[in-house]
């Protein structure tokens, strides 16, 4: 399963939208997370700064990034710790379907100007 530019947008202005978040921000930040990925799943953590990993982990609240650690014994017994950041692709398939609801208070205020 692959996550097109548009279903990854989809999900993130499903889940940010809500929150108030425009749409050109969320469109921003669906380039932003596709720019670390590129034609891979997964990224290393060690690519990201400190305010990058920051939006990670806010992604990976929502389910669209999850992590991934992986020890392995290098010279001397000591260990090397490798943490990736891999896209849910099936969460993300499953918050770019879901459709957006609207404010249920605007919907009533629509519904009674219009029979005004």
């Amino acid at each position: 399963m692959t996550v097109s530019r548009g279903e990854l947008f989809k999900a993130i202005d499903n889940i940010y939208g809500r929150k108030g978040m425009s749409e050109k921000d969320s469109e921003d930040l669906c380039d932003f997370i596709l720019s670390f990925f590129g034609y891979e799943d997964y990224i290393i953590d060690n690519v990201l700064s400190a305010a990058e990993r920051d939006v990670f982990y806010n992604l990976e609240e929502y389910g669209i990034v999850t992590t991934h650690r992986e020890e392995i014994n290098i010279v001397h017994g000591k260990a090397w710790r490798i943490n990736q950041w891999y896209l849910d692709k099936a969460k993300i398939n499953k918050l770019a379907k879901e459709e957006k609801e609207e404010d249920s208070e605007k919907n009533i205020y629509d519904s009674i100007f219009k029979n005004m």
